[in-house]
């Protein structure tokens, strides 16, 4: 007995093609473009055709092989249109529809008139290799032209999609496996994971890839302007870019993080189908099944919420603040990047809240930056601790963010936290000095020295509030 019905899971990897879409159109609704439409179109074409494929067994051949794939080599190309759109590049409308039309009579030719389900399956498999090859490539264009890391990602996770695809291939044409996609076996499984793979890490590359270009050019003009004039409302524009930038940097971390709960809900639903259909379902165990889909949508909520929260626009808007909370919370923003650089952060936090008057999301911008500065200072292969403690009396509260790295040079002593300063190869340099910005506006501070024991130690003053 297998432990995946494939076509149940073709029918769930379809409704999450759907979801995913449509959520990276609602976190970019304001930043419009032919590309995002072009992408996001190709994601609903590959969920509607998923869905078709998992009703297999229930809808006529011609609508679950023919339209079905008509429609994911539709959808693949879309999303070419949108690289090739964003690379400046001629869209070649016309050609594309040819394409799509001679794939369909060829796989037509060996479906209707040579029956041969090995050609046929060959041809499409084959097809789509060709397909995401060359959207591994133009991201991969994407990312040397335009110096985007998601790019990177992006061109990597279709890279191994088309490597996939094509071992497959040669699996069914050695004869070592049934030429079709919802047949049980290991490869099967294997397609759906490369389905699950481009869903998730796809979406949110693409989404990091969208926002890292979308604000390079508004930051480094926005940047320009701050040279020339120092004012309250350019600083809260450069902050709202800064944030989305490092949202974008950032893109592969939320990738992984969503991934985990996302499979956990998957393999629940899963085990839940199988105890129902063997008419052997336990009752505390589907309860339990259960619960860990709640635990598991749970967890991918508040990560969502925490993503929106860090990104919404610009907006000053002053309210009483849990600082102790915000300072966990945005440690949990940078849990993977935390585990992946094997770095122990050790936080000396009163039990009780600590209440500050301010913006959530600037006071949050503040900690983000502060907490990548101090792992970005390490060696690689030192022993990497963050030290983060918050002291406070009737008057202020202290928060004190210590690293174990070298410390600040006496040269950057001079200009660190100033603008368009930075000892980082990409960057603008404007972290620290928002910062220190945002630090002044509400009524405290921000400095960076060097600590006795070693590292760099960043200390933040703000008035406490009395509740």
């Amino acid at each position: 007995m297998t432990v995946y019905h494939i076509p149940t899971v073709y029918l769930i990897l379809g409704i999450l093609y759907l979801i995913l879409p449509l959520t990276v159109w609602a976190l970019l609704l304001n930043q419009p473009s032919r590309a995002l439409t072009f992408w996001c179109s190709g994601g609903l074409l590959f969920g509607i055709a998923l869905a078709l494929i998992g009703l297999r067994p229930h809808l006529p051949a011609w609508v679950t092989y023919t339209v079905a794939n008509g429609l994911m080599w539709s959808a693949a190309l879309m999303q070419i249109l949108a690289l090739r759109r964003a690379l400046d590049q001629d869209l070649a409308m016309k050609r594309a529809v040819a394409l799509i039309m001679l794939c369909v009579l060829g796989f037509e030719f060996f479906r209707v008139v040579l029956q041969d389900a090995v050609l046929r399956f060959s041809w499409s498999t084959l097809i789509f290799t060709g397909l995401f090859s060359y959207i591994s490539y133009l991201s991969w264009r994407i990312a040397a032209v335009h110096q985007l890391k998601s790019a990177k990602w992006l061109s990597v996770v279709y890279a191994i999609t088309a490597i996939i695809m094509l071992a497959r291939t040669t699996i069914v044409l050695s004869g070592l496996t049934e030429p079709d996609v919802v047949a049980s076996g290991v490869d099967s499984v294997l397609t759906v994971f490369t389905g699950l793979l481009i869903s998730i890490l796809g979406n949110f590359a693409f989404v990091g890839m969208f926002l890292e270009r979308s604000t390079q050019g508004r930051m480094k003009a926005t940047a320009e302007r701050a040279r020339q004039e120092e004012s309250a409302r350019l600083g809260e524009q450069i902050a709202q870019l800064e944030r989305q930038r490092t949202l974008g940097t950032m893109s592969a971390s939320f990738a992984h993080e969503l991934s985990q709960p996302l499979t956990a809900i998957l393999m629940d639903a899963q085990a839940i189908r199988i105890s129902v259909a063997s008419g052997e379902s336990n009752s505390k165990e589907v309860l339990e099944s259960i619960e860990e889909i709640e635990n598991s949508t749970q967890r991918t909520v508040k990560l969502v919420e925490r993503i929106r929260n860090f990104i919404r626009p610009a907006q000053t808007d002053y309210e009483v603040v849990d600082f102790k909370t915000l300072l966990e919370d945005v440690a949990q923003l940078l849990a993977y990047e935390i585990r992946k650089q094997k770095i122990k952060f050790e936080f000396d936090l009163d039990a009780v809240p600590c209440w500050v008057h301010g913006d959530r999301v600037q006071l949050s911008q503040i900690v983000l930056n502060v907490y990548r500065n101090a792992m970005q200072a390490m060696e690689p292969n030192a022993s990497k601790k963050i030290f983060v403690s918050l002291e406070h009396s009737d008057e202020r509260v202290v928060l004190r963010v210590r690293d174990t790295g070298p410390g600040v040079s006496a040269e950057m002593k001079q200009v660190v936290g100033e603008p368009f300063m930075t000892s980082k190869e990409e960057g603008l340099g404007v972290g620290l000095s928002i910062s220190k910005t945002i630090a002044e506006m509400h009524s405290g501070s921000l400095t960076i020295s060097n600590a006795v024991d070693g590292g760099a130690i960043v200390e933040l003053n703000l008035p406490v509030v009395q509740l």
